[in-house]
């Protein structure tokens, strides 16, 4: 009987240690669920801050047109990271195109060679319009430009560059030289404007239609304001043409007709 006795309370000491066990390893893997839920919850927060701290901005451009045809071969994008984090940059877009290849100006970057630009810092980034893409992207001087840059945060940062816009004012004076009065056609495109620079070329064409579907040109001129000497009663029905430039080479065109 007394074997019997310590069998059982051995029995008991042996289920009770069991269940101290069980209950230890409960509570160890419970906490380590919680703790790996923790981890993936911090590292969740840690990517929506860096997605949402990323800034990049795209302060200018430079185009390029050397053979003179009126379409942009090469742009030079002017890049700056306002974030305390570098940025990569996995993808580039310009007028709804995405471009294949790009470059510092030395190496070559993609989708796979991601671009950095480095924490407070600006890059620039070259991209022709005739190789950098899977057929040429013909952009002209009078065309705007709508630049997207994708990140590996999944971010995109847009900018759009539009051509300078002429606003014209045209004005016929009679003006006295001498004893004689004389008409003077004035110009005037100080109403002119560039949302993203500054115009720094006028260029103005005067003309007129010496029969049905041909014209005459009566004079070429520059500048912000122009004026010339006008016969206005043989001149008939006479058109004002302004072309203006802005620092980054992008050309805008309109046209004034006289009633």
């Amino acid at each position: 009987m007394k074997l019997l006795e310590d069998e059982s309370g051995l029995s008991v000491v042996v289920g009770t240690l069991l269940l101290i066990l069980i209950v230890v390893a409960s509570v160890s893997a419970l906490s380590l669920m919680v703790s790996e839920a923790q981890k993936k919850e911090m590292e969740q927060r840690s990517l929506r801050a860096a997605v949402e701290s990323e800034n990049l901005k795209i302060l200018s451009l430079a185009l390029n047109d050397p053979d003179g045809d009126g379409y942009w071969n090469t742009i030079i994008l002017n890049v700056v990271n306002l974030n305390t984090e570098e940025s990569r940059v996995v993808g580039l877009n310009i007028n709804d195109r995405n471009a294949a290849g790009y470059t510092d100006g030395v190496k070559s970057y993609n989708f796979q060679n991601q671009f950095p630009v480095p924490s407070a810092r600006s890059r620039q980034i070259f991209l022709n319009l005739t190789s950098g893409f899977t057929s040429p992207l013909n952009i002209s001087r009078n065309d705007a430009i709508r630049v997207i840059l994708f990140t590996s945060l999944a971010n995109n940062f847009e900018h759009v560059f539009l051509p300078p816009v002429p606003v014209i004012k045209v004005n016929v004076e009679s003006e006295k030289i001498g004893t004689e009065f004389y008409d003077v056609l004035s110009m005037d495109g100080s109403d002119s404007f560039d949302r993203e620079g500054t115009i720094i070329k006028y260029q103005w064409q005067v003309g007129n239609w010496t029969s049905v579907g041909n014209t005459s040109i009566l004079g070429n001129l520059s500048g912000q304001k122009a004026r010339m000497n006008f016969n206005m009663s043989n001149t008939g029905r006479f058109w004002v043409n302004l072309t203006e430039e802005d620092g980054a080479g992008m050309s805008g065109f309109a046209r004034w007709e006289s009633p």
